[in-house]
């Protein structure tokens, strides 16, 4: 049995970031706000509470994630039937998927502003063919950057596709003052199902630019009868713009707290979510989510960027959230 443990990363600038290895998880992000430390996500009072978590808050999903239609895909010859969990659909993996597992905690390599979680993911898990090895590695630079970069590797061919699942709101109570900007000009079309048709939708054609920065509600209201006819907020999966990596792929911003989140990634998509279901002891739309990750069921549309990790491959993604003060 692993015990529940949570670490600290920090930096001499006041921020702060926990990460527990229960889904290796991010529970908390305290960035300084006119001096005070200020949460940025939304989480739990305590790590206890993570560990019946719905709502995948900070959480290292996997080993695919996002949805797959049908809980199946084919990959050579064979079929393979995974475990269902959104209906009749796979979601973040399956029943017992990554962000519901105990981590190991890298003690070798732990360091102030560092920590490696591994995880052994067995052939056959959730469906998913193949023994894959994986490691999470998260870094608090003194830039106030956090690195987050995931490695993997696979005695067989299997689908890997990993995102980090933080809830932001930058110290507001709502996601909806915040406002965003996504280097995007399409998204995936998708069903009343969230299930990608395989088409891509132009933004330009919806009507909407969401290179320029506007408030989360704003934006919403504006989408009602293009984007979001058949779902009730955001949660759609962005192409993102072929632009090097150095430039921000989105940027979120708190006037209010004079904040902003820029975020960098060499993934090819951004699943925006704006925190729609959250409920219990949160609130609908509490906080929004900036999920870097591959095109959705890239598994069962093959004129997609395959999610299919080979043998002698390694898997190697990066996602960097910088905050920064604009005051």
């Amino acid at each position: 049995m692993i015990d529940l443990a949570s670490v600290l990363l920090s930096n001499s600038h006041g921020m702060t970031v926990e990460v527990i290895n229960f889904g290796a998880r991010i529970t908390s992000i305290k960035f300084p706000v006119n001096g005070v430390a200020t949460e940025m996500t939304l989480g739990y009072s305590s790590i206890q509470d993570y560990i019946g978590d719905e709502y995948y808050l900070g959480a290292t999903c996997g080993r695919v994630c996002n949805r797959i239609a049908g809980a199946q895909f084919q990959l050579g010859k064979h079929l393979y039937q995974l475990t269902k969990n959104d209906g009749d659909n796979c979601l973040h993996g399956g029943v017992d998927n990554f962000a519901m597992r105990y981590w190991q905690i890298d003690e070798a390599t732990l360091t102030q502003n560092s920590v490696t979680l591994h995880l052994h993911s067995a052939h056959d898990d959730q469906g998913f063919p193949g023994n894959l090895t994986v490691s999470v590695t998260y870094q608090l630079t003194a830039a106030n950057a956090l690195i987050i970069e995931y490695y993997a590797t696979t005695d067989r061919p299997t689908p890997i596709n990993l995102t980090n699942h933080c809830y932001f709101n930058l110290g507001e109570s709502s996601g909806k003052s915040l406002y965003l900007q996504l280097m995007s000009s399409a998204c995936l079309e998708a069903d009343i199902d969230n299930i990608p048709t395989g088409n891509l939708l132009s933004l330009e054609e919806q009507g909407i630019n969401f290179r320029e920065p506007q408030s989360f509600g704003t934006r919403e209201k504006l989408a009602q009868n293009t984007l979001l006819k058949h779902q009730p907020s955001f949660d759609h999966c962005f192409i993102l713009d072929n632009t090097p990596f150095e430039q921000a792929k989105a940027v979120l911003t708190s006037v209010k707290q004079q904040v902003s989140l820029s975020v960098f990634t060499d993934q090819s998509a951004i699943q925006l979510y704006s925190g729609y279901y959250l409920a219990k002891q949160f609130s609908s739309g509490q906080g929004v989510c900036l999920e870097a990750q591959n095109y959705t069921d890239a598994e069962n549309h093959q004129h997609f960027p395959s999610n299919v990790l080979r043998p002698n491959e390694q898997y190697q993604r990066k996602i960097i959230y910088q905050f920064a003060s604009i005051n």
